[in-house]
């Protein structure tokens, strides 16, 4: 079993340094990140006289921009050195740019904030593909599923504390000052811990790495799209973090504009989400032995559409919630029984997504040929990165055509619904094809 597979992984140096590494940078990204969001939606900080709808989606774009840009050129060098060196230069670096976030957050300049946003996604496209080529190197394929459960499961978890802790303590007296010292503090816990990864080595070490980062974007899709195996997979991932951005970008919004919750709420639902995905993710992880998990994949696209229809439909009647009206602190939304089909509906579609995406991170691995490898994973980065920068405007997109929130999580349950029906089709089709298939 799965589970069993995946205890024996943590306790091995080849496995847990890069767990703990990536679990510690979501946390800071997330930190970081909801820090921001919450002193531009709830304490009036504005750029350029930007209101809340544009900046939020701006900022978080900030981030997602880079990873699109630079993660072509990061698969080259993840093909061509150690991707431990990779993972560690990356991690140092991190240190030098919280304390410049930290500088932001004291001198409370967000132009100098979603700069350095901008620097931790270039820093996060070339850990990304590093860490994604290093894992089938130190792991055995039949460890991979249980091993990426691991990593989305504790990132999850690693996200929600991030969330927690950002959207709270930049609210207090000395909140720029302790966040701005907590980014700093596990940044360096994160370096220390990838120092204790062993080396994973190259596999094109004399590959040449080109300047035109533009040109080789193009090339390294062109070369995912000549892999349809590993491309498929790959796809599948991306509609993920479009979800999980559009998710985010939404949540802070539709708790105060459409329920008439407070920040706090922003943290509960925050919650909901991230201990369900990584619940679903764990699920995954220890149900699917050895075999193929794609049908967990398929269940997962369909909780996504049934459970975002029914948000939609339990609020769409809601009045909007005028500007300066009182707001209802999370927890008394939480006691108010009228509330309790919402709260498990955005469990349950969490759940689903944990249990979507674990099993086509694992497939893509498995999958891209060795030479290869760092580049096609590069492709998926890109298009992770392109598709959440739309899931981050979806909120923009509802303000500018003068859209219900709500109509949002019908988009997501949309789009969920064809991804099922391919998903479905495809195992349908493998299934005929071999037991275990592998294409």
């Amino acid at each position: 079993m799965s589970a069993k597979i995946a205890v024996s992984l943590i306790g091995q140096r080849r496995y847990w340094p890069m767990l703990v590494a990536q679990s510690l940078g979501a946390f800071n990204d997330n930190f970081f990140r909801y820090a921001l969001v919450t002193i531009v939606a709830f304490q009036g900080v504005t750029l350029f006289g930007l209101n809340s709808e544009m900046l939020v989606p701006i900022a978080a774009s900030a981030f997602t921009l880079p990873i699109f840009l630079f993660s072509a050129i990061a698969g080259r060098i993840a093909d061509k050195f150690d991707r431990t060196r990779i993972m560690r230069f990356a991690k140092f670096a991190e240190i030098w740019l919280m304390l410049i976030a930290a500088s932001g957050f004291i001198l409370r300049e967000p132009l100098l904030l979603i700069i350095t946003l901008f620097f931790m996604g270039v820093q996060s496209a070339f850990f990304a593909p590093a860490k994604n080529s290093a894992l089938p190197t130190l792991l055995q394929p039949h460890e991979l599923v249980a091993g990426n459960a691991m990593i989305s499961g504790l990132l999850n978890i690693s996200v929600l504390v991030g969330i927690g802790f950002g959207t709270v303590l930049i609210t207090r007296e000395s909140g720029p000052v302790i966040v701005g010292s907590v980014l700093v503090f596990v940044a360096i816990i994160g370096w220390i811990s990838m120092r204790q990864l062993p080396p994973a080595p190259s596999s094109n070490p004399d590959m040449k790495v080109p300047i035109n980062f533009v040109w080789e974007i193009v090339r390294v899709l062109r070369r995912a799209f000549e892999h349809p195996a590993v491309l498929r997979p790959l796809l599948g991932t991306a509609w993920f973090w479009m979800l999980a951005a559009s998710i985010v970008t939404l949540i802070p919004n539709f708790a105060r504009g459409v329920l008439g919750t407070d920040e706090t709420a922003v943290l509960l639902f925050s919650a909901l989400f991230t201990i369900g995905a990584a619940v679903g993710a764990i699920l995954c992880g220890a149900l699917s032995g050895k075999g193929d998990a794609l049908p967990f994949s398929v269940v997962g696209a369909i909780g996504l559409v049934v459970f975002n229809v029914d948000v939609a439909l339990i609020t769409w009647n809601n009045p909007p919630v005028p500007a300066g009206a009182e707001l209802v602190p999370g927890m008394d939304f939480v006691r108010d029984p009228a509330n309790r089909r919402l709260l498990i509906d955005l469990v349950l579609a969490a759940v689903s997504a944990g249990l979507f995406v674990v099993p086509l991170q694992a497939m893509a691995q498995k999958r891209s040929p060795a030479e290869l490898r760092g580049r096609l994973l590069a492709a998926g980065g890109l298009l992770n990165a392109f598709t959440a920068t739309l899931g981050q405007f979806t909120l923009a997109a509802i303000a500018f055509l003068a859209l219900p929130l709500q109509s949002a999580f019908l988009y997501i349950a949309g789009i969920s619904l064809i991804v099922a029906i391919v998903a479905f089709v495809r195992m349908l089709k493998l299934r005929g094809q071999s037991p275990s298939p592998s294409g």
